[in-house]
């Protein structure tokens, strides 16, 4: 069940001796991506680095505190990313676009962070929904100026609330562009695609930090 405002968000409960450990971004989505198309079992995932880690504390100790009374176990949301008919998924966000300074930028957050920027600051990673920021899709976009002043804001989420971005809560969204855009998941670039579709699966994964 996804987590509710006021509520604790999963519970004390170390990693399960066997169990993958992962340090990166990169890392914990090949695990997530294995174990939804049934090359591994489901299971928890301990997370010693990466995104998400620094979402939850960045908590130090790394696989000893992962197997420790300190460890706590908590469920995730996963972003199911369907790219010119490719089956793909994040932990963390989507961002689709070809260059920060001109054309269209769409980003689909499931947590708060994607590298050294705090892209949605009122993401969690177990919220239900995909946070969605977009610029020059049809509607206002920013200009030159505005994106490097946004650039410079992102690292504190200040660039948020902006009249030239439009932000909206879903549980999936669809985006048909004029021409191949590039796409990035969990801040990896993936290729590029004209046709993209996402999904927020809530609980779709189980992490220990």
């Amino acid at each position: 069940m996804t987590v509710r405002r006021g509520e604790p968000w999963g519970s004390a409960a170390p990693l399960p001796h066997g169990a993958p450990v992962v340090s990166s971004n990169g890392e914990l989505r090949t695990e997530v991506t294995a174990q939804r198309s049934g090359l591994r079992p489901p299971g928890p995932i301990g997370v010693t680095g990466g995104d998400l880690w620094r979402v939850v504390g960045a908590p130090g100790g790394g696989t000893q505190r992962l197997h420790s009374d300190r460890a706590h176990t908590a469920p995730i949301d996963l972003i199911e990313v369907t790219a010119d008919g490719d089956c793909l998924w994040a932990c963390v966000g989507v961002i689709a676009r070809n260059s920060w300074w001109h054309g269209p930028v769409v980003a689909l957050m499931s947590a708060e962070l994607v590298g050294e920027w705090r892209v949605a600051p009122a993401a969690h990673p177990n919220d239900g929904r995909l946070h969605v920021l977009e610029t020059g899709l049809g509607g206002p976009h920013l200009s030159l100026r505005e994106r490097m002043l946004a650039r410079g804001r992102l690292r504190s989420g200040s660039h948020l609330p902006h009249p030239s971005i439009s932000m909206r809560r879903v549980a999936d969204a669809e985006f048909r562009f004029e021409r191949p855009m590039g796409l990035w998941l969990d801040g990896d670039k993936v290729g590029t695609c004209r046709h993209l579709s996402v999904a927020l699966l809530p609980d779709g994964a189980e992490i220990v930090f």
